[in-house]
């Protein structure tokens, strides 16, 4: 909204008469309706000449931009007093959650044009004015038709109801629909104690609303009046812990639903583990209603005030819980495969649903399904296994242009350089300075050659390695001959010599040679998410696992992204244990990491980012995971 009209709308909080002919004319003025025959609306136009400057001055701040009836539900929350806010609990509900809530509840019903919702503490009439609209697109029902046959609603506080009136009547004269008196079912009483099969024999005929739609006031017990405690006992489930107002709410709305309707909330999320939500609980346990649970965790809804929520979907039905979490922002893309169904045998009323394993659960599958695998969009390679690693392997005492100088078993030996490759070993490496600490070299007696059995001195996508002839391993490279040769009996041991090697000097195995393209080097097993990058194309690697691409751009997207905690709470969940702390990453363990689409802006953000807590961050909601320990 904008600051401007809040700092104007602050001084007028106090007298509601007056912000309502200032909010109802503006909204007159700005959209430019004339010739009104409403007669609540016509009651606060202001015509007086000492209050036309007043309601110039407050429309001009809208600057030639459109005064939305959703700016207007705003406006009418806001300007509510700050005493009224605490002893009734009233908030601002956002209007992608009513309009959530309202679709997902009508979802399965057919003709809505005869179908009644009733909001329970309605407020201003958000929840109303949004399942009208829902009536309206749907069916093409006018709006003052659906106003007097479909939308009820009840408050405990007098301005309320009327801003309610006031606002479905500008919703039906948007569409140009006017008429002097509308009908309302809008009550004004306290629900706690109001019985609307007295007040509506359409409803008692009915037995009971198709919908029950709210969002149910926050008022705990400290700033609860008497006589509100006094008639909370009047309802089984604020019976156990300290009150709170809400809780009874949810019994009140099911009450005056009808059979196989539903009710729609957002509401406290702390019921379903909290001492004073016990007795609700069982309360829903015994009725075994079919209830859809969208939790949002620590994330928050309302601005104005730090409360954990969720959405509550309740069908006057038998069924079972359907459980998801997810952030407020990302509900308009959950699927059924989102949830995990309970049977209420399986949660336990009296010390809580324990509902934590089932957001580990979900949290896995997020972030196993949110875009492509990463063993889809990387090649993942195991390294080299010569089955004698400290006999090809050496570190380097000296060098000069023909030859590596070396000690093994106290004698000194001499191998020529053109016969050696650069090797690393992942699962000891950090970051990228250890490329250099722990770089080896490995005497490699093989040439690595195209399909068309041509040597090859560049990269290519059909490389495959030969091992050089005796002979030519003997004539061209004699000191990394000798020194092999040396340990002949050693290497013959491999395989506890029961194989027959393609000649006595190959390695072991033949995997992991003619790997080429950048690489990502990742241990075995570990503690910390450590990925170290190489531009070394044709760096051999042991003991460890490479991720492989041709695109040095992505890799380096890749890495920033795998050495986060959220790919280590992956980790932590779906990879086998070790003491320690340390846990695998076998391909089998990270292959099926997700990477989600990001937008190239998206993409350029993250890679700018450098405190850990807003990557964190970003990365949680991309992956729509809440309320986990990093």
């Amino acid at each position: 909204m904008n600051q401007h009209i809040l700092k104007h709308l602050r001084q007028y909080s106090s007298n509601i008469r007056e912000i309502n002919r200032l909010l109802v004319s503006s909204y007159l003025k700005v959209n430019n309706f004339q010739n009104i025959s409403n007669e609540i609306i016509k009651s606060y136009i202001i015509n007086q000449d000492e209050e036309i400057d007043e309601l110039n001055k407050f429309s001009e701040l809208f600057n030639d931009r459109p005064f939305t009836l959703e700016q207007l539900i705003e406006f009418f929350e806001f300007v509510i007093s700050p005493s009224d806010k605490i002893v009734n609990g009233a908030v601002y509900t956002p209007k992608y959650i009513r309009d959530y809530i309202v679709s997902q509840a009508i979802e399965d019903y057919d003709g809505l044009e005869d179908l009644t919702a009733c909001d329970i503490a309605c407020g201003c009439g958000g929840f109303l004015f949004e399942y009208a609209l829902k009536i309206n697109q749907e069916t093409g029902k006018n709006f003052i038709q659906i106003i007097e046959d479909n939308l009820y609603g009840i408050d405990i506080t007098a301005y309320s109801i009327e801003r309610t009136k006031i606002l479905l009547t500008l919703l039906a004269l948007s569409q140009g629909e006017d008429k002097e008196r509308i009908d309302f079912n809008l009550f004004i009483g306290d629900s706690l104690n109001f019985d609307w099969f007295e007040n509506s024999p359409l409803i008692e005929a009915n037995g009971g609303f198709h919908f029950v739609f709210s969002n149910p006031p926050y008022v705990g017990s400290s700033n609860l009046e008497e006589e509100t405690k006094t008639l909370m006992k009047n309802w089984s489930v604020a019976s156990t812990g300290k009150l709170d107002l809400y809780i009874p709410f949810f019994q009140i709305g099911l009450k005056w639903l009808r059979r196989n309707g539903t009710l729609g909330y957002i509401t406290v999320n702390n019921f379903y583990r909290s001492l004073n939500g016990r007795a609700l609980r069982s309360y829903f346990s015994e009725k075994n209603f079919h209830f859809t649970f969208v939790d949002f965790g620590s994330e928050q809804v309302f601005k104005s005030r730090l409360t954990y929520t969720c959405i509550c979907l309740i069908s006057k039905r038998r069924g079972y819980l359907n459980y998801t979490s997810s952030t407020p922002e990302n509900i308009k893309d959950l699927s059924e495969r989102d949830f995990l169904n309970f049977q209420y045998t399986d949660l336990n009323d009296l010390h809580g649903w324990q509902l934590d394993d089932a957001k580990t659960k979900l949290n896995l599958d997020r972030l196993e399904n949110s875009g492509d695998k990463l063993g889809d969009l990387m090649n993942i390679r195991n390294g080299f296994a010569t089955l004698r690693n400290k006999i090809y392997l050496f570190s380097p005492i000296n060098e000069d242009d023909e030859y590596y100088y070396f000690e093994k078993d106290s004698i000194s030996y001499r191998v020529e350089r053109l016969i050696c490759k650069d090797a690393i070993k992942p699962n000891i490496l950090k970051n990228e300075i250890d490329l250099e600490t722990y770089n080896e070299k490995i005497i490699f007696p093989y040439t690595i050659i195209d399909e068309n059995n041509r040597d090859l001195f560049q990269n290519s996508q059909n490389r495959r390695v030969k091992i050089i002839p005796e002979n030519h391993f003997r004539e061209n490279y004699p000191h990394a001959y000798n020194y092999l040769n040396d340990y002949r009996d050693e290497l013959s041991k491999r395989d506890k010599g029961k194989r027959e090697y393609e000649t006595w000097f190959a390695y072991g195995r033949s995997q992991a040679l003619n790997i080429s393209g950048f690489k990502l080097l990742f241990p075995y097993i570990s503690n910390a998410p450590y990925f170290v990058y190489t531009n070394n194309e044709d760096l051999l690697f042991y003991n460890g696992y490479a991720l492989v691409s041709e695109n040095e751009a992505e890799l380096l997207f890749i890495k920033k992204l795998l050495e986060t905690d959220v790919f280590w709470y992956y980790i932590k969940y779906a990879s086998k244990p070790y003491s320690g702390g340390y846990f695998a990453l076998a391909k089998n363990y990270v292959k099926n990491f997700s990477i989600p689409e990001f937008t190239d802006r998206e993409r350029q953000y993250f890679m700018n980012l450098c405190r850990k807590s807003t990557i964190n961050k970003f990365l949680l909601k991309k992956y729509n995971i809440i309320d986990i320990e990093l």
